[in-house]
């Protein structure tokens, strides 16, 4: 008994255990689906891949005016810091200096109790002027507008070799010489 012969797309027979494809439809029960069917299901595909990329994009357009928004606020904050931490750090060196000069006279003393006083609390002032100087600076960063760009193109790979595997697992062309 002859083995089983199935014509392939371009009319030529073969054995049906060379074609996977069909093999596994036939087991499976199925009927095979003709190249109409497969081209609409590719079409389909494409459409809700276009859709969904199109709604990562809005979110990320969203996203992106909002960061752009809080920097843009967030500009003139920095701003104000920068002009106080100026002042705060001239009289911080200020403070230190007096100290320093104050020691050497006051060996005998106690006045400079006041001037410690005086220099703590622009050194406080100083470091809470810097702390709000590297807030407002990593705000205007738009870290989560990056974040949420490399979650979209790292999607987008996925999605292309996903869609690459499906067509090279298809029916390739016989091996053989051409010429």
């Amino acid at each position: 008994m002859a083995p089983e012969s199935v014509k392939d797309e371009s009319g030529a027979s073969k054995p049906r255990s060379v074609d996977p494809e069909l093999e596994a439809e036939a087991s499976s029960g199925q009927k095979s689906r003709g190249p109409a069917d497969r081209i609409a299901e590719e079409f389909h595909q494409a459409v809700v891949i276009g859709e969904e990329l199109i709604g990562c994009l809005k979110s990320y357009s969203e996203l992106l005016g909002l960061e752009l928004l809080l920097a843009f606020k967030s500009f003139f904050a920095l701003l104000g810091s920068w002009l106080l931490l100026l002042p705060a750090l001239l009289l911080t060196w200020l403070s230190l200096s007096a100290l320093l000069a104050w020691t050497g006279y006051s060996l005998s003393g106690m006045p400079i109790v006041g001037f410690a006083v005086l220099f703590v609390m622009q050194l406080l002032l100083s470091l809470t002027l810097w702390f709000s100087v590297k807030r407002y600076r990593r705000r205007m960063t738009m870290s989560e507008s990056r974040r949420q760009f490399k979650t979209i193109m790292q999607g987008v790979r996925n999605e292309l070799d996903r869609s690459g595997k499906a067509k090279e697992s298809g029916a390739k062309p016989p091996e053989g010489d051409l010429g």
